[in-house]
Order: structure tokens, then sequence, then C-alpha cells
């Protein structure tokens, strides 16, 4: 397979399609056997690859750097997916186990799981809405990692990091408090007080 060169990736950069194919006929298969080792299933794996191809089409005209970069930029695209993968499942378990606990010892009443699973889903939805640098220093920051090393992992100051806790804490809670305003449901003060991570 021919080196990616300065034209093509201008030639991607302006949307066509043939430099697009070249790039991921050149890296689809690397990046697949990348993400496999470390996520260990065929089908998340090829999922992690396709969404990362995406983003590149997507920002395609924003690509602003040497063929020499674009192997790394692409490990490193990969890298951040599967860190976000596995922080959210990480989040995702804690933050229902709390819940459920907390429905539990509040309410005198057994809880709906029908309840349970909309605000599960719910949150899941609110979290993805935000945008890629600040879902990614939240879901960092609830896996316990610090605001230093989530700020050296993405390359970014440590007060960007905080800025984007703040924000994202700040529309999940107006989400979460809009959904859920008029009902009495005890894993909210749950949710309420986990988003309290900076």
């Amino acid at each position: 397979m021919a080196a990616i060169d300065a034209i093509t990736l201008d030639r991607l950069r302006s949307g066509d399609t043939s430099a697009y194919t070249m790039v991921f006929r050149k890296y689809w298969e690397f990046l697949y056997a990348v993400a496999y080792r470390r996520l260990q299933d065929e089908a998340l794996a090829q999922d992690v690859v396709q969404d990362v191809f995406m983003r590149v089409w997507d920002k395609r005209e924003s690509l602003a750097f040497t063929p020499e970069y674009l192997e790394y930029y692409l490990l490193k695209a990969i890298k951040n997916r599967i860190i976000n993968h596995f922080a959210s499942q990480r989040v995702k378990a804690y933050v229902l186990e709390q819940v459920l606990h907390r429905m539990e010892s509040m309410s005198a009443q057994p809880y709906q799981p029908s309840r349970y699973l909309e605000l599960e889903r719910f949150l899941d939805e609110q979290v993805n809405t935000l945008p890629d640098t600040m879902r990614a220093v939240f879901l960092m920051r609830s896996d316990n990692l610090s605001i230093r090393a989530i700020a050296s992992k993405l390359n970014i100051a440590e007060q960007t990091v905080k800025n984007n806790l703040t924000e994202a804490s700040h529309r999940l809670r107006r989400s979460l408090r809009k959904k859920f305003a008029d009902e009495e449901f005890a894993g909210l003060l749950v949710i309420a007080a986990y988003l309290t991570i900076t």
C-alpha cells in the first residue's frame, strides 16, 4: 500500500472520497489490531475503528497536520475512544449500583425497574451529547483520574480540565432537573451528588 502523502491529505481535506478510501485501506487493519488487543471483542473493536474513521471524515477540513503525523493522530484517536469506553462502563456500573442502594434505603416503596432503566438511558444519552473534550474529561474524572493526569493525557491546561468539569456538571444537572423535576425519584439525588466531581 502506497504511503499517504501531502497531496492525498489535501484531497481528503477537500472531501475527495477516493483519498479517504486510501487512508482507510492503509490503516484499517492496523488500527483494528490495536483496538482488538485492548478490547478483546471483535465487534467492539470494529465499532471503535469505524467511529474513528467517521470522525476523520467529519473533521477532514480541520486536519492540520503532515502525513508523518497521520498514524500518530489515528492511534491517539483509537486510544482516546477506548479510554472513553472503559471509563463510561465503570461510571455506569458505579452510578447504577449507588442509585439502587439509595433508592432502596430512602424509599418506602420498592423501586420501579422501568424508571431505573429510564434514568440509566437518559444519563448515558446526556453524557454522549457533551462535546468530545468535555465528555472525555468528565469520564476520566469520574474514573478517579486527577486533574493533572487528565490534563496530561489530553494535552490541555489543568484550568481547561476544571472548566470542562464544571460545565459538564452544570449541563447534566440541568438536564436531570428538567427531566425529573416533578417526580419523587430518589436516585436523582445520587446522580446530583455524583456530578459534584470538581
